[in-house]
């Protein structure tokens, strides 16, 4: 019943997909500001219109490369949809003829000087979508090397205004406008100006020229106004200006029209030389948007940048953290940092590649392989940024939210053709029709908004563009998706216990990011369906998993990059449109596929990350060694053997969880113990167990055997018939008889014992012996002798490991055997239980932060005739 309820659920949002696919396009194919635009003329064909332009108009431009973008008056048609509405755009350019000849959309040409770049030698020529001239301008550096003139212009202008005009009086006034032109040595231009008639020296002081001069001026403004789209318009007539400027001398002329049922109008500047060039066509079209106070929109950039910034910041954060903590699996970050920093550059790549051939005309190729290496580098930045996002995101997801990398587990190990991920697919186009279908109906409904007129077309900027496309889109769906959902979502949701943190978080990130590649106005309205969008998703992901919302947000992200390949007619960005279709109807036939071919869930195996596996291998040694220590603990003597007139203590701090020092104190009647204490080679488990090991030998053989060295003998003949070659103990073994106060000893190459009498006189007493296991038979017994000390009242005898006196602070240096010997000189009057806790803390304070790197292990015998009296 649960399933088939799962199915209809699933089933429903692929039904509601598909609607808002369709209402996505027929809305957008209403209100979008592009689909008034139709290309004529495709871009190869408008760069060869522009060549033959410049060159009509005597414009060298064997040395130039040029390089052509598609544009748009965007604030002039945003101020359009805002005045008159979004949905009534087509019906104003039916009703006015002039705004319907209007250039809403034009091919901006650059011409770009190869040779001397840094001369910044540039044309600028704008084409209609007809291949009309639209506007144009050049700057004074090319005016000046090129020294232009028109032949044609000139003819059109003088040709009825000179009485038996000829080629040759045609190459003299060429000749004395040119001078008139370039202001470059005052000689020259008076010698020039007399090859002129006196009416036509435009540019003259004579009174009564002015009038003539601008009546010249106005033939050659519309000499290049028939030569463009303005021909079609009726221009009036403002005023003209003569100007000079530093080495040029032109004049301007100044135009405009006004139509008075829209109060749209059209003002023109044109820059004429005297040699009849054009040096500039500028217009501007009226109304325009005024600027609107946008400070909540900076305030709320700002605000979105320092989230970020914080969010990089917590995100290293955590990282070092969980790497620190071995939580962290690293072979998928691997693998999506190595597809990343490849990817990444990519598209990088393909936007060098679209100006390749301009690069190599215009920068030196140094540059250009400085251009390549910062490509490189910062491919290996995106490496390192997308391999600590993933990692962290999964350690993240793993810990409080497994479930939503079921899919993506499954791929993982390769299980493509199974059921979760049909329906991750299928689910997940129809998420990304329905979040296509709720900016449809937004742009819709809400009346005030409106889709920015901008152009920025893919093709204008990429290589390949399908191909960009798709990289930019999975690039940024795996940033907004993984960051906001699997790492901040799951953190959140994990440290307040409430789902619905999850939607919160997404719609506020949504409002104030700027994640989606559709520019919605006004900015209030744009971060309002941005926030809408954010919700939706946010919803989604709880339901679904994680793989089924990145495939979601890659269609709809789809639906809005590719709009402008199917809303402008003839649009260079078509094929973007179509690749994106056959991607998504490959796709969507391998999800039906998975669906009706593949395995069911429960027939899947479960993916465990090895660190996981890791941890719990880790966690089961830890509790084992924790239990190894408790056991460890309970061989040491849990109580001391009261004495007459002793007094004793021993304490044993291993290094690790468990260790290889032992001591002992083994009772043998009312006034007898035996006291033992040793260190085996090498620490941890290995040392743990033959210490165990010595323990039970010795509570064996401590019963029967009265003589230490006999003792020892029998323990060094047990332990090299057990033990594995290389290991030794130290020890030192030996009986004290508490009513004569003697200790009968034996030193199996331990550590010396330190001796301080009640007058603070000391001695180290340190007969020979060898340690057991380095010897065999009787090499071992003509090695050690026996040997017997006895205390008088006040005397401390300290037995100790290496531990203690070889204890290395942070700079390296002993504890050593000396500071040992001052110490208990000045604390001999102690109990032995205070001069125990005494030398503990003078040897962690000497160690400091240093780390333990040997087990510490003290016995402490003081004779005191006051003791347990």
């Amino acid at each position: 019943m649960q399933k088939g309820k799962k199915d209809f659920r699933d089933l429903l949002v692929v039904v509601i997909g598909i609607a808002g696919m369709i209402c996505f396009f027929y809305a957008l194919s209403g209100v979008h500001p592009l689909r008034i635009a139709e290309i004529d003329l495709p871009k190869n064909e408008i760069l060869i219109k522009a060549d033959s332009v410049l060159q009509s108009w005597q414009y060298q431009t064997q040395s130039f490369y040029p390089v052509a973008t598609f544009e748009s008056e965007t604030g002039f048609l945003d101020t359009l949809q805002k005045k008159t509405g979004k949905k009534n755009l087509d019906e104003l350019l039916r009703r006015s003829d002039i705004i319907s000849g209007l250039p809403l959309f034009t091919w901006r040409i650059n011409e770009v000087y190869s040779e001397e770049i840094e001369n910044e030698l540039t044309l600028e020529l704008r084409l209609d979508t007809k291949g009309n001239v639209v506007a144009f301008s050049t700057n004074r550096s090319l005016i000046l090397k090129q020294r232009p003139f028109n032949r044609e212009a000139i003819q059109h202008v003088y040709e009825n205004e000179i009485k038996n005009y000829s080629r040759l009086l045609e190459d003299s006034l060429i000749t004395g406008l040119l001078d008139v032109q370039h202001l470059n040595g005052q000689a020259q231009n008076r010698s020039s100006r007399n090859v002129l008639p006196d009416q036509l020296r435009i540019f003259s002081d004579t009174p009564g020229s002015e009038l003539f001069a601008e009546q010249l001026i106005w033939k050659h403004t519309d000499f290049y106004l028939d030569r463009s789209v303005w021909k079609n318009f009726e221009l009036s007539r403002d005023s003209v200006q003569l100007v000079d400027e530093t080495n040029i001398r032109y004049a301007k002329a100044f135009l405009s029209m006004t139509d008075p049922q829209t109060e749209i109008s059209a003002s023109l500047t044109l820059e004429l030389l005297p040699a009849g060039s054009l040096m500039g066509l500028s217009y501007n079209l009226r109304p325009q948007l005024e600027t609107a106070d946008e400070e909540l929109s900076d305030i709320l950039e700002s605000v979105a940048l320092f989230l970020i910034l914080v969010f990089v910041i917590w995100l290293f954060f955590i990282f070092y953290m969980r790497i620190k903590a071995r939580a962290i699996d690293t072979r998928p970050a691997m693998i999506v940092a190595v597809l990343a920093g490849f990817a990444v550059p990519a598209f990088w790549i393909l936007q060098f590649l679209n100006s390749f051939d301009f690069l190599l005309q215009v920068v030196d190729i140094s540059q250009i392989l400085n251009g390549m290496l910062f490509i490189g580098v910062m491919g290996a930045i995106s490496a390192v940024a997308f391999f600590v996002l993933t990692a962290v995101s999964d350690s993240i997801t793993r810990q409080y939210w497994p479930e939503k990398l079921r899919s993506w587990d499954l791929i993982r190990n390769g299980l493509f053709i199974n059921k979760p991920i049909g329906w991750a697919i299928v689910n997940a186009i129809g998420i990304g029709g329905l979040l296509a279908g709720v900016t449809g109906l937004f742009l819709s409904v809400i009346p005030t908004a409106y889709i920015s007129a901008g152009t920025e077309l893919l093709s204008d900027q990429y290589f390949l563009p399908s191909i960009a496309n798709l990289l930019i889109t999975v690039m940024t769906v795996l940033l907004v998706i993984v960051s906001i959902y699997l790492i901040i979502g799951n953190q959140f949701k994990a440290l307040l216990s409430k789902d619905y943190i999850i939607l919160v978080l997404s719609a506020v990130l949504f409002g104030l990011m700027d994640v989606l590649p559709f520019n919605i106005e006004p900015d209030i309205l744009n971060r309002g369906m941005r926030s809408a969008v954010g919700l939706l998703l946010g919803y989604f992901y709880l339901r679904y998993d994680f793989l089924t919302v990145v495939l979601g947000f890659f269609v709809y992200l789809n639906f809005l990059t590719t709009s402008k390949g199917w809303v402008i007619n003839s649009s260079p960005d078509a094929n973007t449109f179509y690749l994106f279709l056959l991607v998504l109807a490959f796709v969507a036939i391998l999800g039906v596929y998975f669906v009706l071919k593949g395995s069911e869930r429960k027939e899947l195996p479960e993916y465990v990350p090895t660190y996981i596996e890791d941890q719990a291998k880790e966690q089961r040694v830890k509790q084992e060694l924790s239990i190894a220590r408790a056991v460890q603990h309970t061989f040491l003597p849990s109580k001391i053997q009261s004495l007459p007139g002793i007094d004793m203590a021993g304490i044993c701090i291993p290094a690790q969880e468990t260790g290889g020092d032992y001591y002992d104190m083994i009772s043998l009647g009312e006034e007898r113990v035996a006291i033992a204490i040793g260190d085996v080679s090498g620490k941890g488990i290995r040392a743990a167990f033959y210490m165990t090991f010595i323990k039970g030998v010795l509570h064996s053989l401590s019963a029967l055997i009265l003589s230490p060295v006999e003792l020892l003998n029998q323990l060094n003949r047990l332990f090299n018939e057990n033990a594995t070659r290389g290991t030794f103990i130290s020890m030192i073994y030996g009986i004290f008889e508490a009513k004569k106060r003697t200790f009968t000893f034996a030193r199996a190459g331990h550590n010396p014992m330190l001796l301080v009498k009640n007058d603070a006189s000391s001695e180290w007493i340190k007969p020979k012996g060898l340690g057991i296991g380095m010897a065999k038979g009787d090499n071992f017994i003509q090695c050690i002798e026996e040997a017997e000390l006895k205390l008088k009242e006040g005397d401390v005898l300290i037995l100790y490991t290496d531990g203690i006196t070889e204890m290395l602070d942070a700079g390296g240096r002993f504890y050593g055997e000396e500071r040992l010997k001052e110490l208990v000189k000045n604390i001999r009057k102690s109990s032995s239980e205070q001069i125990m806790k005494s030398i503990v803390s003078d040897v962690n304070e000497f160690k400091g932060l240093a780390k333990q790197h040997d087990d510490m292990t003290l016995v402490i015998i003081k004779a005191d005739a006051s003791a347990n009296q």
